[in-house]
């Protein structure tokens, strides 16, 4: 009998095992708060796979409190700051905005020229 190999990223592994620590609650709540992985890795589940360029439009420009330098969750929304690369999010913050606001967001609406 054939063996079937389906690969898995690591990144969809990662967040799942996050998910099975925190629902057992294996994690302290500091490296939870610490957490902050890139906006690559959660724009599929968190942001209905919309691209980087929808989320920093239609997100980050839209509502400004989402931006760390406001107190907000997204650090480097550009991914252009300098001595950092790419843009992170802070994850458990994050879930908490999108949860709060997601009648406020037009998860339809397309960006100009698509």
């Amino acid at each position: 009998m054939a063996q079937l190999n389906i690969p898995i990223p690591d990144e969809q592994i990662n967040l799942a095992v996050m998910e099975v620590v925190k629902k057992l609650d294996l994690v302290p709540r500091e490296d939870l708060r610490a957490y902050c992985p890139p906006l690559d890795d959660v724009r599929k589940d968190y942001f209905r796979n919309h691209s980087k360029q929808w989320i920093r439009n239609l997100i980050f420009d839209r509502f400004p409190e989402t931006l760390d330098v406001n107190g907000g969750w997204a650090v480097n929304p550009s991914g252009r700051e300098p001595g950092m690369r790419g843009t992170y999010v802070k994850f458990e913050e994050m879930k908490r905005w999108l949860d709060k606001n997601d009648d406020a967001i037009d998860w339809y609406e397309r960006l100009a020229g698509d």
